[in-house]
């Protein structure tokens, strides 16, 4: 019983000091994608909010979500901007009058994590008409 309480309480103790990284990638073309963990919520998890700045207003903002990135980023549609992450799955928002977005979500505790953000930015800008952008790029990493 004892040895069953000393594990139980080191491994509590393990879960507890789960620590999350952020880290820049890439280049920016066009908007700038932000990052910030929250910890100490929902049994020792985290909350992970992201926030686009410098896109352009009223726009279809799209969260690219990936396990890693590419290694040969792609060219955007009519672009020279590039996607920078290997898509898993995609969140989908407008920007706002000022050309910011904001997404957020859970991060479960399964440790170690690792997992790569981008948003592109889809709009119609004027004498240009359909335009896709891209954010850089955000490493999330948990262990």
């Amino acid at each position: 019983m004892k040895t069953s309480l000393i594990a139980f309480l080191a491994l509590t103790a393990a879960v507890s000091a789960q620590t999350y990284t952020l880290t820049d990638f890439g280049p920016q073309c066009g908007s700038d994608l932000h990052a910030q963990v929250l910890t100490g919520h929902h049994n020792h998890s985290a909350d992970l909010n992201l926030h686009v700045t410098g896109a352009p207003p009223h726009a279809l903002a799209i969260l690219v979500i990936g396990h890693h990135h590419l290694a040969t980023p792609v060219h955007l549609p009519g672009s020279q901007c590039l996607l920078l992450v290997d898509p898993l799955g995609t969140m989908l928002t407008m920007t706002t009058a000022t050309g910011g977005a904001a997404f957020g979500f859970h991060v479960p505790s399964a440790l170690p994590i690792t997992i790569y953000f981008q948003a592109v930015i889809v709009g119609h800008l004027p004498h240009h008409g359909l335009v896709a952008e891209s954010s850089d790029g955000v490493r999330l990493t948990g262990v």
